[in-house]
């Protein structure tokens, strides 16, 4: 026979494991989506750089973990130039050189979908 109490601490255990589970597969879902991210933006960024071509020059860092996770996608070489070839710049001799988005497509193409992922997870449990 079983105690209310060790029914309690069963109960308290399996909701621990699935919480745990859930946060697993909701870490899963946000690193793949960033990795999407940076290959889209590899694929659609600037090749200019030579050698070291600005459109590879971007990563994906997670900061911190569990629900707590954030990743940020930035050039880690190039950074200087990332806003002025998002967003367009006039260039020194007056000549204006016109936006290139590569960041915000790759984010309103892709957060979409994840955003779902996240939710179906967070309902139902699903990959």
């Amino acid at each position: 026979m079983v105690t209310l109490d060790e029914l309690g601490v069963a109960i308290s255990n399996m909701v621990e494991e699935y919480a745990e589970d859930i946060i697993g597969k909701l870490e899963k879902r946000l690193d793949e989506t960033a990795q999407e991210i940076v290959k889209y933006i590899s694929t659609h960024a600037p090749r200019s750089g030579g050698t070291k071509p600005f459109a590879n020059s971007f990563v994906a860092e997670p900061i911190g973990s569990g629900v707590n996770k954030t990743i940020v996608i930035f050039s880690n070489e190039k950074g200087k130039l990332t806003h002025l070839l998002e967003f367009g710049f006039t260039h020194r001799s007056g000549k204006y050189v016109g936006p290139r988005p590569f960041m915000r497509p790759a984010y309103d193409l892709l957060t979409p979908k994840m955003l779902e992922d996240i939710k179906s997870i967070i309902e139902k449990g699903d990959d």
